[in-house]
């Protein structure tokens, strides 16, 4: 009876423990049918996104806006970081060299990176000095409340609708077509 007792208390304590350090980050993998959705933006939330984005910029907005967030004490490049520097440092440069290349190819957007203020970042965002931190986190609550483990990415359209993808580790907001867009701000 004790050790069944004894059994019961051990799985108990380790469930308690296991979930209480749970983060409450979800993880959306690419075929989660909830990774991506769509909607539209409030004319207030639009108009105050705009006035924080041409603030943080200091520069004008184009048509479409791209954002990827991500969040203070952050998982998801937890392997990467045991790389030396200068790998961690190639893979930010060609992250950034990337954003430069879709900002030329495509002269109708502006794309801001933010994230959480805090200290607890893999090294690939806290050495990435094109991301902007969100001290006052009006971005946030605007828009990037839920958290998803590896960031979100929104893609924010000149009539105010949107395409929101969570867990968005590798930017991939940056590659949608203006066909991708469409059929998925069409898509019922």
């Amino acid at each position: 009876m004790k050790k069944t007792l004894l059994f019961y208390l051990s799985f108990i304590t380790v469930f308690v423990i296991t979930e209480g350090c749970h983060s409450s980050s979800g993880i959306y993998k690419n075929d989660n049918k909830n990774r991506i959705y769509t909607g539209q933006l409030s004319d207030s939330t639009f108009f105050s996104l705009k006035k924080v984005l041409s603030t943080s910029a200091n520069s004008t907005l184009k048509d479409t806006i791209i954002i990827k967030y991500d969040y203070n004490n952050e998982t998801c490049w937890k392997i990467l970081d045991q790389s030396a520097d200068s790998h961690i440092m190639g893979f930010v440069t060609r992250h950034q060299d990337r954003v430069k290349g879709t900002l030329a190819a495509r002269q109708d957007i502006s794309v801001f990176e933010f994230r959480e203020p805090g200290n607890n970042l893999n090294k690939i965002k806290k050495w990435n000095n094109s991301i902007l931190i969100d001290s006052t986190r009006q971005v946030f609550n605007m828009l990037f409340r839920e958290r998803s483990t590896c960031g979100s990415s929104i893609i924010i359209m000149p009539d105010r609708k949107f395409v929101f993808i969570r867990s968005d580790s590798h930017s991939d907001v940056l590659d949608l077509t203006k066909t991708q867009i469409e059929a998925l701000l069409n898509k019922k």
